[in-house]
């Protein structure tokens, strides 16, 4: 699929500025993996979007979507994919972005068929947003893309040339709006290298950099040490060390920190005769006229340490050294070593499943005499990842050691009493009059009485109270039934942290659209952050009036005319000013 230009600007607008603004370009590229397509593709309808986690680009918030069953039903037969900056503003000056959907081998897939070439400018499902639309034949792209776990796998590229702006605050400044961690399922995520490792599917062909980030840190009467970090990432790494001899080496794109350029250098067998059976690791400061300067700097596999894998040699020591700068007048090299692990250890490890090696290195240079000699730095012993909520799952699921039976929906689940007690004061309440009366429940067995608690909502709970996880909703609307169910699992129970969780996962759907429906499903179940959030969001006058026109409003006008009036009264206070 071809690079397309989007939402560009006004090419008369940059003419009628009296001085020219400082231009950058910058690009990425992103692949995401969508493990639930085969799923979502037999329930979805046209219209209906699986969605990647959003990412942040030129201060910008992105994301991937994927419409198994076209864009509307005039696309039924086709798969949608839509790249969407959900950002405002759209001031770019030029702009570029590759669609590509990968084959089981990780590479791009040109399809015959017409609808492939049938591209559409799309202003986006919010009104705000706007993106680049690609669409594919279904039955193509399922022959030759899907995998056999029913997973799709979307790669895009996005080129910007803009001017340099700092990051937006976001349009909902709500309390929990963070960065995800690792536990949390949705949510507003900045990608991490390693994270960015795991989307890349098996075989991708491509090696590229992430940003540098730099800082500058002194104490009294020592110099300044300039700190920053750059990542390289090398797929098919088996592939790569074929083809390359002892004393060849793959080179990162160049960083600055400290004022002079730096780059990585990877040898895959290697540097010299000595090491041809490990990999070498070397940082490399940039040609300059400038004098030699001394820094720090450790190397470390990323993939390793955060996949949780066994393997302690994934970090170097710190070095320290000085560097020239490779003129006339320059003594000392260029480039040090500054890790070195065996090759075969390399590629035998489980994280090197993918054949993808992602590379760390921290670095700090500092301005002015270097302090004393660099000591041998204290012993660490790395903590195991915590495995508690997929321990936990697991018992669950398993059913070890349960011993109470609780029937809801129709369906019978054995739990464990100890974490329902400690998880829920209803629950706790249950387990304690059952432990008081063993002659009144003999079997330990509870009946869920409630015809509104569903089945699948009391599993739902029990995977929160098991793993503080949501269960995977990425192909659930929030009108549903199933999600009503689950908010009224959390109010029947007590479940606080629950009702939290939902909260963050239906502000993550608030458009002029449907802001009207969530407020009255806030209003509903007493979800106070999420009410104050979405009467915040909607009472400006340009949203506002988006939202009169959607058949939510009519709703909400009628089942809770009190929001209406908050809405408007709160204008009307604003207009006077």
């Amino acid at each position: 699929m071809a690079s397309k230009t989007f939402f560009s600007k006004d090419p008369m607008a940059s003419k009628t500025s009296p001085r020219r603004p400082v231009m950058k370009t910058l690009t990425t590229t992103r692949s995401y993996t969508f493990s639930n397509y085969s799923k979502a593709a037999a329930q979805l309808m046209a219209g209906q979007a699986l969605k990647s986690k959003a990412f942040d680009f030129h201060g910008r918030s992105w994301r991937i979507k994927l419409y198994p069953r076209g864009l509307s039903l005039a696309t039924w037969n086709s798969v949608a994919v839509f790249v969407k900056c959900r950002t405002q503003p759209f001031d770019f000056d030029e702009e570029e972005v590759t669609i590509e959907i990968l084959d089981r081998k990780g590479e791009s897939v040109v399809f015959d068929d017409a609808t492939a070439k049938t591209p559409a400018l799309s202003i986006g499902d919010d009104g705000f947003s706007k993106g680049y639309v690609e669409l594919a034949s279904r039955r193509e792209l399922e022959a030759a893309c899907l995998r056999d776990d029913g997973s799709v796998t979307v790669r895009c590229t996005l080129l910007i040339r803009a001017e340099v702006v700092a990051k937006p605050h976001s349009v909902l400044p709500l309390p929990w709006r963070r960065n995800a961690r690792a536990e949390d399922d949705g949510g507003i995520a900045v990608p991490t290298p390693s994270s960015w490792a795991n989307e890349l599917p098996p075989g991708d062909s491509s090696l590229f950099d992430t940003d540098t980030d730099a800082a500058s840190t002194s104490a009294a009467g020592a110099p300044d040490l300039v700190t920053g970090s750059h990542t390289m990432i090398i797929s098919r790494f088996s592939e790569t060390k074929a083809s390359l001899a002892c004393g060849e080496c793959l080179r990162s794109v160049q960083f600055r920190v400290g004022g002079s350029n730096w780059y990585i250098k990877v040898y895959p067998n290697g540097h010299d005769n000595g090491s041809s059976d490990r990999v070498s690791f070397f940082l490399a400061r940039g040609r300059s006229d400038e004098p030699e300067t001394t820094a720090e700097f450790a190397f470390e596999l990323a993939n390793f340490k955060e996949a949780g894998g066994g393997n302690n040699n994934n970090k170097s020591a710190k070095v320290r050294a000085t560097f020239g700068g490779g003129g006339a007048g320059s003594t000392s090299p260029a480039a040090h070593l500054g890790f070195q692990l065996a090759a075969a250890e390399l590629q035998s490890a489980p994280q090197m499943r993918n054949d993808l090696l992602v590379v760390r290195c921290r670095l700090g240079v500092f301005r002015g005499a270097p302090p004393s000699p660099l000591l041998a730095e204290a012993p660490a012993i790395a903590a195991p990842p915590d495995t508690r909520s997929s321990d936990l799952l697991w018992l669950l699921k398993s059913q070890e050691a349960t011993d109470i039976t609780i029937a809801a929906g129709g369906t019978t689940f054995r739990a464990h009493s100890c974490i329902l007690a400690a998880r829920s004061p209803v629950l706790l309440e249950q387990v304690r009059e059952m432990a008081n009366n063993p002659g009144k429940y003999p079997w330990r067995y509870v009946d869920v009485e409630e015809e509104e608690m569903s089945a699948m909502a009391f599993e739902a709970l029990l995977h929160v109270v098991y793993t503080d996880q949501l269960p995977d909703m990425s192909y659930v609307e929030p009108t549903e039934e199933a999600v009503e169910g689950l908010l009224f699992a959390a109010e029947y129970y007590q479940v606080g942290r629950l009702k939290l969780r939902c909260e963050q996962w239906l502000c993550s759907f608030v458009t002029p659209f449907t802001v009207a429906d969530i407020l009255s499903m806030a209003v509903r179940y007493d979800l106070g952050l999420l009410e104050e959030a979405c009467v915040k969001y909607a009472t400006p006058d340009h949203v506002w009036e988006h939202v009169k026109g959607t058949v939510g409003f009519e709703r909400l006008r009628a089942s809770c005319p009190h929001i209406v009036r908050e809405i408007e009264s709160k204008q009307r206070k604003y207009a006077s000013y």
